[in-house]
């Protein structure tokens, strides 16, 4: 019972003990019943409906709650995901990086062993030949050429750029580094192409080496950039040009490779420099006798024909 219906119903008790002893105070306690009691459907009713609003509240605030709750076990797997994937591609990157410090210690590190390792990492990830690599001389017609022995040694050849070679000098294990450079600083000399005091410093070639085989690896890091089919088995970079086994490749666009079985199919010179490659006609000049294009191509095949022509007249005159 509410309290409304409990007050109307003492009030009424009241008003019917007053009905003798006073009427005045009987039928006012008995009004003030009735009107209590009128009130009391309105008091249950509103009693009802407070109750229906709790219990939309209620279901509101589980809903609300179990909501929240979804949302947090969502942020707690896309956390939890992201962690996981921010590990992986974290380990990703350290472990590239792991790789191009093999190349990177050639000179942060220079000895014997950095460079054989650096090596031997580049020609088993196809990076360089299998006949070595090379580095320019600088500001000179040479070249050093990297080369990985078959007794398991380590050689370094100096080079004309056709690819004749002017001397070498395998690094022996006991050869401190300073003392395998300064050889190859006489043999610069030896080369009459010593450009004098401060200016005959192997180590920078060594130093682009390293730099160009870091670049590589960056470029070949990711297969849908698209670098992988062209940069490979590098002979050599020169100038902002990379020479492979197979292509010809200005630096600035990896994806122009020049075939090294069509250069002398036309009049690259012009064309490239047409396209903004004002140093095409050096990279090129240089691709022919590192190749042996060309006139030296030519002049092989005449030598081969005056061969085979003089072992003809020998054949008919001992036949005769």
């Amino acid at each position: 019972m509410s309290i409304l219906g409990a007050l109307g119903l003492a009030t009424a008790i009241g008003s019917w003990l007053l009905r003798n002893a006073d009427a005045w105070w009987s039928s006012t306690l008995g009004n003030i019943a009735v009107a209590l009691l009128l009130l009391v459907p309105g008091d249950l009713a509103l009693r009802w409906v407070s109750q229906g609003f709790r219990r939309v509240e209620q279901a509101t605030g589980e809903a609300l709650t179990t909501a929240q709750a979804a949302r947090d076990t969502a942020d707690r797997t896309e956390r939890s995901l992201k962690d996981v994937r921010d590990v992986l591609l974290t380990r990703q990157v350290a472990e590239h990086e792991e790789e191009t410090d093999i190349y990177r210690d050639i000179v942060r590190k220079p000895s014997r062993e950095s460079l054989l390792r650096a090596l031997r990492k580049a020609t088993d990830d196809r990076v360089i030949t299998t006949a070595g690599v090379r580095s320019p001389v600088w500001e000179t017609d040479l070249h050093y050429r990297y080369v990985l022995t078959n007794d398991g040694g380590l050689e370094v050849r100096l080079e004309e750029a056709d690819g004749t070679v002017v001397s070498a000098h395998p690094w022996r294990h006991a050869t401190h580094p300073t003392d395998f450079y300064q050889g190859l600083v006489e043999a610069v000399r030896a080369a009459g192409r010593d450009l004098g005091v401060l200016l005959n410093d192997p180590t920078t070639s060594v130093q682009d080496l390293s730099e160009m085989l870091v670049e590589v690896s960056n470029l070949r890091a990711q297969e849908l950039m698209g670098h992988r089919a062209y940069l490979q088995r590098i002979i050599e970079r020169v100038n902002g040009w990379y020479f492979t086994e197979e292509y010809v490749l200005p630096a600035d666009n990896l994806q122009y490779g020049i075939p090294i079985e069509r250069l002398d199919e036309m009049d690259w010179e012009n064309h490239l420099h047409n396209k903004g490659w004002l140093g095409a006609g050096l990279a090129l000049h240089l691709a022919r006798k590192m190749y042996k294009t060309h006139e030296d191509r030519a002049a092989q095949d005449r030598a081969a024909t005056d061969v085979r022509s003089i072992e003809e007249l020998d054949n008919d005159m001992l036949e005769n």
